[in-house]
């Protein structure tokens, strides 16, 4: 009935016939044993130091796959998928398909031959938040003064199923929700170099989301992004409302935001081991990952020793309506 003829009969390319009908769709999570790890660092004041600021990271990633060749991968995705799983596949053509081939070769004899691989590593996603918020907790905890508020260390699970660790901590928090005041999302912040993303640099980072809720967050991240002797070169347009790669939407960050509290979302971008096997340590820019701990530590503390607690002048939304950039 769908094709319209028999099968043996139709040649490639052949369109079928147009079929209509009523389609349903759930979501039915696989039960797995997974834990969201939490840290607090108590605030000085003991006036303010029930509220809190939330620093986070994932500390999940995709797992495995059939075993592939490394280098063909990368050749492959820097030719036809500069940002990794977010752009289709497509057949090259003969000039990109060289190119591609001129690549692996090169990769290959730089590696003394070919690299087999199936795990999906996920050293920039999100293994560079995670170094990066523990980073920060030990520094923070080692420091001579702490903040007046209280600091939650959040190591989120589950975040590529589907968001499940942010939304269960935020569905039941160990704190009083209303307390607290901001969360600072870190997801992808290993890579941004100008050959990992178009406009890259080392001091390049992405911000998302740090107004929406709350015009005070984003001036104060502004305010102290001037003051720094050398400032973080902050790319705000993957936050514009409609954009196509949803980034507002795909991280732990909108579950806090969809109860009202103000967020902002660090990353260095999608590069061409976005949820590949060539996710790995040697790529990662760990010069500019220091670079990005350090900002984000500063901003943490900052929010944290406020004397007034982050105004929350944006639009809220409904906590089960769908997420929408």
């Amino acid at each position: 009935r769908l094709l319209g003829a028999a099968p043996a009969g139709l040649r490639p390319g052949a369109a079928g016939r147009t079929v209509t009908g009523a389609f349903s769709f759930g979501e039915q999570p696989a039960e797995h044993p997974a834990r969201n790890v939490v840290a607090v660092l108590r605030g000085s004041d003991p006036l303010l130091r029930g509220q809190y600021v939330v620093v986070s990271a994932h500390n999940d990633h995709v797992g495995t796959t059939a075993l592939l060749d490394h280098d063909s991968v990368r050749a492959f995705n820097r030719v036809m998928r500069p940002q990794g799983a977010n752009d289709r596949v497509a057949e090259p053509n003969a000039r990109q398909a060289a190119r591609i081939r001129a690549l692996a070769d090169s990769m290959r004899r730089a590696h003394g031959g070919t690299r087999r691989d199936s795990v999906f590593n996920g050293a920039d996603d999100d293994g560079s938040g995670t170094v990066a918020l523990l980073e920060i907790a030990e520094a923070m905890a080692a420091a001579p003064r702490r903040p007046r508020r209280s600091i939650l260390f959040m190591s989120h699970t589950a975040e590529e199923a589907g968001l499940f660790g942010s939304q269960h901590f935020t569905d039941h928090p160990t704190v009083p929700r209303d307390s607290i005041v901001a969360a600072l999302n870190m997801d992808m912040v290993g890579r941004g170099r100008a050959e990992d993303i178009r406009g890259g640099g080392p001091r390049y980072i992405q911000l998302i989301g740090s107004r929406r809720l709350s015009t005070q967050l984003g001036a104060t991240i502004d305010s102290l992004n001037a003051r720094r002797p050398e400032r973080m070169e902050i790319d705000y347009s993957f936050d514009a409302p409609g954009h196509p790669l949803n980034r507002y939407c795909r991280s732990d960050h909108v579950m806090y935001a969809r109860y009202g509290i103000p967020i902002t979302y660090f990353s260095r971008g999608y590069h061409v081991d976005y949820h590949q096997v060539g996710d790995e340590p040697q790529y990662i820019d760990y010069d500019g990952l220091t670079r990005v701990a350090t900002f984000v530590g500063d901003i943490a503390f900052a929010i944290a020793d406020r004397p007034q607690r982050l105004v929350v002048d944006g639009p809220r939304q409904d906590p089960n309506a769908p997420c929408r950039q």
